[in-house]
Protein backbone atom coordinates (compact mmCIF):
# COMPACT_ATOMS: atom_id res chain seq x y z
CA UNK A 1 0.00 0.00 0.00
CA UNK A 2 1.31 3.44 -0.85
CA UNK A 3 1.99 5.65 2.14
CA UNK A 4 -0.35 8.38 0.93
CA UNK A 5 -3.18 5.88 0.54
CA UNK A 6 -2.55 4.43 3.99
CA UNK A 7 -2.66 7.92 5.54
CA UNK A 8 -5.93 8.72 3.80
CA UNK A 9 -7.50 5.44 4.90
CA UNK A 10 -6.33 5.89 8.49
CA UNK A 11 -7.69 9.42 8.55
CA UNK A 12 -11.00 8.15 7.20
CA UNK A 13 -11.25 5.53 9.93
CA UNK A 14 -10.42 8.01 12.69
CA UNK A 15 -12.94 10.54 11.45
CA UNK A 16 -15.60 7.89 11.10
CA UNK A 17 -15.29 7.02 14.78
CA UNK A 18 -16.31 10.55 15.73
CA UNK A 19 -19.67 10.46 13.95
CA UNK A 20 -22.42 7.90 13.73
CA UNK A 21 -22.59 6.34 10.30
CA UNK A 22 -25.94 5.13 8.94
CA UNK A 23 -28.30 5.83 11.79
CA UNK A 24 -30.66 8.80 11.92
CA UNK A 25 -28.89 12.07 12.65
CA UNK A 26 -25.47 10.85 11.58
CA UNK A 27 -23.30 13.44 9.89
CA UNK A 28 -21.58 10.97 7.58
CA UNK A 29 -22.44 8.03 5.37
CA UNK A 30 -19.87 5.27 5.77
CA UNK A 31 -19.34 2.59 3.14
CA UNK A 32 -16.95 -0.34 3.41
CA UNK A 33 -14.46 -1.62 0.87
CA UNK A 34 -13.05 -5.12 1.38
CA UNK A 35 -10.30 -6.84 -0.57
CA UNK A 36 -6.63 -7.88 -0.60
CA UNK A 37 -4.92 -4.54 0.00
CA UNK A 38 -1.62 -6.23 0.86
CA UNK A 39 0.06 -9.48 -0.17
CA UNK A 40 0.37 -11.20 -3.54
CA UNK A 41 -2.94 -9.77 -4.81
CA UNK A 42 -2.45 -6.24 -3.47
CA UNK A 43 -2.52 -4.71 -6.95
CA UNK A 44 -6.02 -6.10 -7.54
CA UNK A 45 -7.22 -4.87 -4.16
CA UNK A 46 -5.85 -1.39 -4.74
CA UNK A 47 -7.51 -1.28 -8.17
CA UNK A 48 -10.86 -1.98 -6.52
CA UNK A 49 -10.26 0.60 -3.80
CA UNK A 50 -9.36 3.26 -6.35
CA UNK A 51 -12.56 2.66 -8.27
CA UNK A 52 -14.62 3.23 -5.12
CA UNK A 53 -12.54 6.27 -4.15
CA UNK A 54 -13.22 7.90 -7.51
CA UNK A 55 -16.97 7.36 -7.22
CA UNK A 56 -17.05 8.70 -3.66
CA UNK A 57 -14.99 11.77 -4.55
CA UNK A 58 -17.43 12.60 -7.35
CA UNK A 59 -20.42 12.31 -5.03
CA UNK A 60 -18.76 14.32 -2.27
CA UNK A 61 -17.93 17.06 -4.79
CA UNK A 62 -21.69 17.35 -5.40
CA UNK A 63 -22.53 17.47 -1.70
CA UNK A 64 -22.48 13.80 -0.77
CA UNK A 65 -25.63 11.73 -0.45
CA UNK A 66 -28.71 12.75 1.56
CA UNK A 67 -26.77 15.89 2.42
CA UNK A 68 -24.04 13.90 4.19
CA UNK A 69 -20.39 13.41 3.36
CA UNK A 70 -19.38 9.89 2.33
CA UNK A 71 -16.46 8.22 4.12
CA UNK A 72 -14.70 5.02 3.03
CA UNK A 73 -13.62 2.43 5.58
CA UNK A 74 -11.30 -0.14 4.00
CA UNK A 75 -10.66 -3.67 5.23
CA UNK A 76 -7.71 -5.80 4.13
CA UNK A 77 -8.72 -9.46 3.87
CA UNK A 78 -5.33 -10.47 2.36
CA UNK A 79 -7.19 -12.90 0.07
CA UNK A 80 -7.75 -15.15 3.09
CA UNK A 81 -11.14 -16.64 3.96
CA UNK A 82 -10.75 -16.35 7.74
CA UNK A 83 -9.47 -12.80 7.49
CA UNK A 84 -12.41 -11.92 5.24
CA UNK A 85 -14.79 -13.09 7.97
CA UNK A 86 -12.96 -10.90 10.49
CA UNK A 87 -13.01 -7.91 8.15
CA UNK A 88 -16.76 -8.37 7.65
CA UNK A 89 -17.31 -8.27 11.41
CA UNK A 90 -15.15 -5.16 11.82
CA UNK A 91 -16.83 -3.27 8.99
CA UNK A 92 -20.28 -4.19 10.29
CA UNK A 93 -19.37 -3.02 13.79
CA UNK A 94 -18.06 0.29 12.44
CA UNK A 95 -21.46 1.24 11.13
CA UNK A 96 -21.04 0.99 7.36
CA UNK A 97 -24.21 1.20 5.27
CA UNK A 98 -22.98 -1.33 2.74
CA UNK A 99 -19.83 -3.00 1.49
CA UNK A 100 -18.09 -3.04 -1.89
CA UNK A 101 -16.27 -6.37 -1.95
CA UNK A 102 -14.78 -8.72 -1.51
CA UNK A 103 -12.46 -9.31 -4.46
CA UNK A 104 -12.07 -13.11 -4.27
CA UNK A 105 -15.09 -15.41 -4.38
CA UNK A 106 -14.09 -17.38 -1.29
CA UNK A 107 -13.71 -14.12 0.64
CA UNK A 108 -17.03 -12.75 -0.60
CA UNK A 109 -18.80 -15.95 0.43
CA UNK A 110 -17.15 -15.92 3.87
CA UNK A 111 -18.00 -12.27 4.48
CA UNK A 112 -21.55 -12.64 3.18
CA UNK A 113 -22.57 -14.64 6.25
CA UNK A 114 -21.87 -11.66 8.49
CA UNK A 115 -23.34 -9.06 6.13
CA UNK A 116 -26.50 -11.15 5.80
CA UNK A 117 -26.94 -11.30 9.57
CA UNK A 118 -26.79 -7.49 9.65
CA UNK A 119 -28.76 -7.16 6.36
CA UNK A 120 -26.01 -4.97 4.93
CA UNK A 121 -25.91 -4.68 1.13
CA UNK A 122 -22.79 -6.41 -0.20
CA UNK A 123 -21.86 -5.67 -3.81
CA UNK A 124 -18.86 -7.56 -5.16
CA UNK A 125 -17.21 -6.11 -8.25
CA UNK A 126 -15.24 -9.24 -9.06
CA UNK A 127 -16.44 -12.44 -7.33
CA UNK A 128 -17.62 -14.66 -10.18
CA UNK A 129 -18.30 -18.01 -8.48
CA UNK A 130 -22.04 -18.82 -8.83
CA UNK A 131 -22.25 -19.98 -5.19
CA UNK A 132 -21.92 -16.38 -4.00
CA UNK A 133 -25.43 -15.46 -5.16
CA UNK A 134 -26.88 -18.96 -4.85
CA UNK A 135 -26.97 -18.91 -1.04
CA UNK A 136 -30.46 -17.45 -0.82
CA UNK A 137 -29.21 -14.20 0.73
CA UNK A 138 -31.28 -11.18 -0.31
CA UNK A 139 -28.49 -8.70 0.43
CA UNK A 140 -25.73 -9.98 -1.92
CA UNK A 141 -25.11 -8.52 -5.38
CA UNK A 142 -22.35 -8.33 -7.98
CA UNK A 143 -21.59 -6.00 -10.86
CA UNK A 144 -19.54 -8.64 -12.72
CA UNK A 145 -20.68 -11.86 -14.40
CA UNK A 146 -20.54 -15.48 -13.24
CA UNK A 147 -18.19 -18.38 -13.93
CA UNK A 148 -20.87 -20.44 -15.64
CA UNK A 149 -21.17 -17.54 -18.13
CA UNK A 150 -17.46 -17.07 -18.76
CA UNK A 151 -16.89 -20.82 -18.74
CA UNK A 152 -19.34 -21.09 -21.62
CA UNK A 153 -17.57 -18.37 -23.63
CA UNK A 154 -14.17 -19.98 -22.99
CA UNK A 155 -15.41 -23.44 -23.95
CA UNK A 156 -17.03 -22.18 -27.15
CA UNK A 157 -13.83 -20.42 -28.21
CA UNK A 158 -11.62 -23.38 -27.32
CA UNK A 159 -13.78 -25.78 -29.32
CA UNK A 160 -14.73 -23.65 -32.31
CA UNK A 161 -11.67 -21.43 -32.75
CA UNK A 162 -8.77 -23.28 -31.19
CA UNK A 163 -10.17 -26.65 -32.31
CA UNK A 164 -8.81 -28.40 -29.22
CA UNK A 165 -8.77 -32.19 -28.87
CA UNK A 166 -6.44 -32.58 -25.88
CA UNK A 167 -6.48 -30.23 -22.88
CA UNK A 168 -4.79 -30.04 -19.48
CA UNK A 169 -6.85 -28.34 -16.76
CA UNK A 170 -5.29 -26.71 -13.68
CA UNK A 171 -6.70 -24.57 -10.85
CA UNK A 172 -5.23 -22.67 -7.92
CA UNK A 173 -7.27 -24.41 -5.21
CA UNK A 174 -9.55 -21.44 -4.52
CA UNK A 175 -13.34 -21.42 -4.70
CA UNK A 176 -13.01 -19.30 -7.82
CA UNK A 177 -10.38 -21.45 -9.49
CA UNK A 178 -12.10 -24.75 -8.82
CA UNK A 179 -15.50 -23.44 -9.85
CA UNK A 180 -14.29 -21.96 -13.13
CA UNK A 181 -12.43 -25.10 -14.20
CA UNK A 182 -15.44 -27.24 -13.29
CA UNK A 183 -17.66 -25.15 -15.56
CA UNK A 184 -15.14 -25.18 -18.40
CA UNK A 185 -14.48 -28.92 -18.13
CA UNK A 186 -18.18 -29.76 -17.99
CA UNK A 187 -18.83 -27.80 -21.18
CA UNK A 188 -15.90 -29.01 -23.30
CA UNK A 189 -16.56 -32.64 -22.47
CA UNK A 190 -20.29 -32.47 -23.17
CA UNK A 191 -19.78 -33.88 -26.67
CA UNK A 192 -18.26 -37.04 -25.18
CA UNK A 193 -21.61 -37.88 -23.63
CA UNK A 194 -23.41 -37.89 -27.01
CA UNK A 195 -24.03 -41.36 -28.47
CA UNK A 196 -21.77 -41.89 -31.48
CA UNK A 197 -24.70 -42.56 -33.77
CA UNK A 198 -26.28 -39.19 -32.93
CA UNK A 199 -23.24 -37.13 -33.89
CA UNK A 200 -23.78 -35.40 -37.21
CA UNK A 201 -21.05 -34.83 -39.75
CA UNK A 202 -20.58 -31.31 -38.32
CA UNK A 203 -20.45 -32.41 -34.69
CA UNK A 204 -17.48 -31.24 -32.63
CA UNK A 205 -15.14 -34.15 -31.83
CA UNK A 206 -14.79 -35.31 -28.25
CA UNK A 207 -12.14 -33.60 -26.13
CA UNK A 208 -9.71 -35.59 -24.02
CA UNK A 209 -8.68 -34.26 -20.59
CA UNK A 210 -5.05 -35.38 -20.44
CA UNK A 211 -4.20 -33.86 -17.04
CA UNK A 212 -5.94 -32.22 -14.08
CA UNK A 213 -4.23 -30.76 -11.03
CA UNK A 214 -4.53 -28.23 -8.22
CA UNK A 215 -1.53 -25.92 -8.14
CA UNK A 216 0.18 -24.54 -5.08
CA UNK A 217 -0.19 -20.78 -4.57
CA UNK A 218 2.58 -18.20 -4.75
CA UNK A 219 3.42 -17.13 -1.18
CA UNK A 220 5.72 -14.37 0.02
CA UNK A 221 6.99 -13.90 -3.52
CA UNK A 222 8.18 -17.51 -3.70
CA UNK A 223 7.18 -19.27 -6.91
CA UNK A 224 6.24 -22.97 -6.74
CA UNK A 225 7.91 -25.32 -9.18
CA UNK A 226 4.92 -26.90 -10.97
CA UNK A 227 7.45 -29.38 -12.42
CA UNK A 228 5.43 -32.44 -11.43
CA UNK A 229 2.34 -31.35 -13.36
CA UNK A 230 4.11 -29.91 -16.41
CA UNK A 231 6.81 -32.49 -17.13
CA UNK A 232 4.33 -35.23 -18.22
CA UNK A 233 2.85 -32.77 -20.74
CA UNK A 234 6.10 -32.55 -22.71
CA UNK A 235 5.42 -35.89 -24.42
CA UNK A 236 1.65 -35.34 -24.63
CA UNK A 237 1.76 -31.75 -26.00
CA UNK A 238 -1.90 -30.89 -25.34
CA UNK A 239 -3.58 -28.36 -27.60
CA UNK A 240 -4.53 -26.21 -24.62
CA UNK A 241 -3.63 -25.65 -20.98
CA UNK A 242 -6.65 -24.13 -19.21
CA UNK A 243 -6.08 -22.43 -15.85
CA UNK A 244 -8.60 -21.35 -13.26
CA UNK A 245 -6.79 -19.03 -10.88
CA UNK A 246 -5.23 -15.64 -10.27
CA UNK A 247 -2.41 -13.73 -11.95
CA UNK A 248 0.51 -14.60 -9.59
CA UNK A 249 0.14 -18.33 -10.25
CA UNK A 250 -0.81 -17.78 -13.90
CA UNK A 251 2.43 -15.90 -14.56
CA UNK A 252 4.53 -18.67 -13.01
CA UNK A 253 2.65 -21.32 -14.98
CA UNK A 254 3.18 -19.71 -18.41
CA UNK A 255 6.86 -19.10 -17.65
CA UNK A 256 7.36 -22.75 -16.74
CA UNK A 257 5.50 -23.83 -19.88
CA UNK A 258 7.81 -21.65 -21.98
CA UNK A 259 10.90 -23.13 -20.30
CA UNK A 260 9.70 -26.63 -21.20
CA UNK A 261 8.96 -25.60 -24.79
CA UNK A 262 5.34 -26.63 -24.48
CA UNK A 263 3.53 -25.54 -27.62
CA UNK A 264 0.11 -25.64 -25.99
CA UNK A 265 -2.12 -22.58 -26.13
CA UNK A 266 -2.85 -21.09 -22.70
CA UNK A 267 -6.25 -19.86 -21.59
CA UNK A 268 -7.50 -18.62 -18.22
CA UNK A 269 -10.32 -16.69 -16.61
CA UNK A 270 -10.69 -13.04 -15.68
CA UNK A 271 -8.41 -13.22 -12.62
CA UNK A 272 -5.23 -13.12 -14.71
CA UNK A 273 -6.33 -9.80 -16.25
CA UNK A 274 -3.80 -7.71 -14.38
CA UNK A 275 -0.66 -5.87 -15.48
CA UNK A 276 1.32 -7.84 -12.89
CA UNK A 277 0.63 -10.96 -14.98
CA UNK A 278 2.35 -9.32 -17.96
CA UNK A 279 5.30 -8.09 -15.91
CA UNK A 280 5.84 -11.32 -13.95
CA UNK A 281 5.23 -13.64 -16.91
CA UNK A 282 7.18 -11.58 -19.44
CA UNK A 283 7.46 -12.87 -22.99
CA UNK A 284 5.81 -16.14 -21.97
CA UNK A 285 2.44 -14.38 -21.66
CA UNK A 286 2.42 -13.46 -25.36
CA UNK A 287 -0.51 -15.06 -27.16
CA UNK A 288 -2.29 -16.25 -24.02
CA UNK A 289 -6.09 -16.05 -23.89
CA UNK A 290 -8.55 -15.18 -21.14
CA UNK A 291 -12.20 -14.27 -20.65
CA UNK A 292 -13.24 -10.83 -19.43
CA UNK A 293 -15.81 -8.11 -20.04
CA UNK A 294 -15.65 -5.64 -22.95
CA UNK A 295 -12.87 -3.04 -23.01
CA UNK A 296 -13.66 0.07 -20.97
CA UNK A 297 -12.72 2.23 -23.96
CA UNK A 298 -15.37 0.45 -26.05
CA UNK A 299 -18.19 1.23 -23.62
CA UNK A 300 -20.04 4.36 -24.80
CA UNK A 301 -20.87 5.45 -21.25
CA UNK A 302 -17.36 4.95 -19.86
CA UNK A 303 -15.45 7.81 -21.49
CA UNK A 304 -15.67 10.16 -18.52
CA UNK A 305 -14.69 7.41 -16.07
CA UNK A 306 -11.73 6.43 -18.24
CA UNK A 307 -10.33 9.97 -18.35
CA UNK A 308 -10.94 10.73 -14.68
CA UNK A 309 -9.44 7.47 -13.44
CA UNK A 310 -6.29 7.75 -15.57
CA UNK A 311 -5.77 11.35 -14.50
CA UNK A 312 -5.98 10.45 -10.82
CA UNK A 313 -4.47 6.96 -10.56
CA UNK A 314 -2.76 6.23 -13.88
CA UNK A 315 -3.21 2.64 -14.99
CA UNK A 316 -6.78 1.37 -14.93
CA UNK A 317 -7.12 -1.96 -13.17
CA UNK A 318 -9.33 -4.62 -14.75
CA UNK A 319 -11.91 -4.37 -11.98
CA UNK A 320 -11.64 -0.65 -11.26
CA UNK A 321 -14.69 0.16 -13.39
CA UNK A 322 -16.67 -2.67 -11.80
CA UNK A 323 -15.90 -1.34 -8.30
CA UNK A 324 -16.67 2.22 -9.44
CA UNK A 325 -20.08 1.04 -10.66
CA UNK A 326 -20.65 -0.98 -7.47
CA UNK A 327 -20.10 2.19 -5.42
CA UNK A 328 -22.29 4.23 -7.76
CA UNK A 329 -25.08 1.65 -7.40
CA UNK A 330 -24.86 1.64 -3.60
CA UNK A 331 -24.90 5.43 -3.37
CA UNK A 332 -27.76 5.74 -5.85
CA UNK A 333 -29.69 3.19 -3.80
CA UNK A 334 -29.17 5.25 -0.64
CA UNK A 335 -30.39 8.34 -2.48
CA UNK A 336 -33.44 6.52 -3.90
CA UNK A 337 -34.30 4.94 -0.54
CA UNK A 338 -33.97 8.27 1.26
CA UNK A 339 -32.41 6.41 4.19
CA UNK A 340 -29.21 4.44 4.68
CA UNK A 341 -30.81 1.45 6.38
CA UNK A 342 -30.11 -2.12 5.30
CA UNK A 343 -33.62 -3.47 4.62
CA UNK A 344 -34.64 -0.39 2.65
CA UNK A 345 -31.45 -0.44 0.58
CA UNK A 346 -31.78 -4.13 -0.23
CA UNK A 347 -35.35 -3.60 -1.38
CA UNK A 348 -34.35 -0.70 -3.63
CA UNK A 349 -31.39 -2.63 -5.07
CA UNK A 350 -33.72 -5.45 -6.12
CA UNK A 351 -36.50 -3.27 -7.50
CA UNK A 352 -34.85 -0.42 -9.39
CA UNK A 353 -32.29 0.20 -12.13
CA UNK A 354 -29.02 2.04 -11.66
CA UNK A 355 -26.43 3.66 -13.88
CA UNK A 356 -22.65 3.63 -13.93
CA UNK A 357 -19.69 3.82 -16.27
CA UNK A 358 -20.70 0.58 -17.98
CA UNK A 359 -24.27 1.77 -18.51
CA UNK A 360 -27.44 0.38 -16.96
CA UNK A 361 -27.14 -1.96 -13.97
CA UNK A 362 -30.17 -4.12 -13.26
CA UNK A 363 -30.13 -7.04 -10.79
CA UNK A 364 -32.21 -10.20 -10.88
CA UNK A 365 -33.75 -11.77 -7.79
CA UNK A 366 -30.46 -13.51 -6.91
CA UNK A 367 -28.40 -10.32 -7.08
CA UNK A 368 -26.71 -11.10 -10.40
CA UNK A 369 -26.70 -8.50 -13.16
CA UNK A 370 -29.16 -9.40 -15.90
CA UNK A 371 -26.71 -8.64 -18.70
CA UNK A 372 -23.21 -10.05 -18.21
CA UNK A 373 -21.28 -10.12 -21.48
CA UNK A 374 -17.92 -11.89 -21.63
CA UNK A 375 -15.50 -11.70 -24.53
CA UNK A 376 -12.20 -13.40 -25.33
CA UNK A 377 -9.01 -11.40 -24.84
CA UNK A 378 -5.42 -12.27 -25.70
CA UNK A 379 -1.99 -10.87 -24.96
CA UNK A 380 -0.59 -9.25 -28.10
CA UNK A 381 2.53 -7.10 -28.20
CA UNK A 382 2.69 -7.14 -24.40
CA UNK A 383 -0.82 -5.73 -24.04
CA UNK A 384 -4.31 -7.06 -23.38
CA UNK A 385 -6.34 -6.92 -26.61
CA UNK A 386 -9.94 -8.10 -27.18
CA UNK A 387 -10.21 -10.86 -29.77
CA UNK A 388 -12.71 -10.10 -32.49
CA UNK A 389 -14.04 -13.59 -33.18
CA UNK A 390 -15.26 -12.72 -36.64
CA UNK A 391 -11.74 -11.67 -37.65
CA UNK A 392 -9.92 -14.40 -35.75
CA UNK A 393 -11.26 -17.61 -37.25
CA UNK A 394 -7.71 -18.60 -38.08
CA UNK A 395 -5.69 -18.54 -34.88
CA UNK A 396 -2.05 -17.66 -35.27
Amino acid sequence: MKKSTAILLTAGVLISLVFSGCGPGGQQIKIGVAGPLTGEQAKAGQDVLHGVQLAVSEWNAKGGVLGKRIVIIAGDDRADEKEAYNVAEKLSNQGVCGVIGHYNSHCSIAGSRIYNQRMLPQISPSSTNPKYTEQGFANVFRTCGRDDQQGQVAADFALNNLKIKKVAVFNDGTTYGRGLTEEFTKLITASIQLPIGTRGKNAIPAVEIVAEAELQPVKDGQAPGYDAVLDPLISIQPDLVYFGGSYPEGAVLVRKMKERKLKSAFMAGDAIANSVYLKAGGIATEGTYFTFGPAVEDMPEAGRFYGSFKARYGEIGPYSVYSYDAAMVLLQAIEKAGIAAGDSLVSVLHSQKFYGAMGEVDFNNKGDIKAAPYVIWRVKGGEFVPVKAENDKKVE
